[in-house]
């Protein structure tokens, strides 16, 4: 196990305008599947697997994110989360950027998309296949990636090719027979902060960590959910509610 990870940073300060109009009146990551906002699935992830430090950059609406928050720290109170306001959205490159400039721990950090959800069995948990395989001397991203077949809710080509059998593999985008990335990876603090821009997508970080063989994936084992705009919410909530109980 890589110990040096204990924090995370969720990225959930969009808009969310493909779930309209479900998000007029809250943020996507507090629409509910099963009755559990989709933000809830992924702090229990973090807690099951010993994350207890959180940073969970806001935009839209704001208020309704902190409120629950505050709801699920006095039912956690040894986690520590941290809300981080935007006032002009700095998209997924500059919000870490931003996070890890208010935060003095600059380390590795596990970062996820407020709209992904993972699921563990009792065996393997994906976060954790992630925590042991990243190595911050070669990699400045791990990405969980996913062969999409038994996603739910994703409907694209896919991002990413590995080029080596092993796992992780160094990897490179491709939408021709590809992985899909399911908002969930491992971030080198340093191919952040060195980058002059305030405001810049990861994407940009990417393409240069490609050209140096520092992007890597692993294949995810278990089951993920993408909850990106209405049909994938009405499928994610229907696997949920068939599967709560095992």
């Amino acid at each position: 196990m890589n110990n040096n990870i204990s924090q995370a940073i969720i990225l959930a300060a969009g808009f969310g305008k493909r779930m309209l109009p479900l998000t007029k009146n809250i943020p996507k990551p507090l629409i509910k599947i099963n009755n559990k906002p989709i933000i809830y699935y992924i702090l229990e992830e973090l807690r099951n697997n010993n994350i207890f430090t959180c940073y969970i950059n806001v935009h839209y609406l704001p208020e309704k994110i902190i409120e629950y928050i505050k709801y699920y720290s006095k039912l956690h109170t040894y986690m520590s989360i941290n809300i981080i306001k935007e006032q002009n959205i700095l998209d997924t490159g500059g919000a870490i950027k931003n996070i890890f400039s208010k935060n003095n721990n600059i380390i590795p950090t596990i970062v996820i998309n407020g709209d992904s959800i993972i699921i563990s069995n009792q065996n393997t948990t994906p976060l954790q296949e992630l925590i042991n395989n990243f190595n911050e001397k070669n990699m400045h991203f791990l990405l969980l990636l996913d062969d999409k077949t038994n996603s739910i809710g994703y409907s694209g080509t896919g991002d990413f090719k590995i080029l080596k059998t092993n796992s992780p593999s160094i990897i490179q985008r491709s939408n021709l027979d590809s992985l899909a990335y399911t908002g969930w990876q491992i971030v080198n603090p340093l191919s952040i902060i060195k980058i002059k821009n305030n405001k810049f997508s990861l994407n940009y970080c990417y393409d240069k960590a490609i050209k140096n063989n520092l992007l890597w994936g692993i294949k995810n084992k278990n089951k993920w959910l993408h909850v990106g705009n209405k049909s994938s919410l009405l499928e994610a909530t229907n696997w949920i509610n068939n599967n709560k109980n095992e």
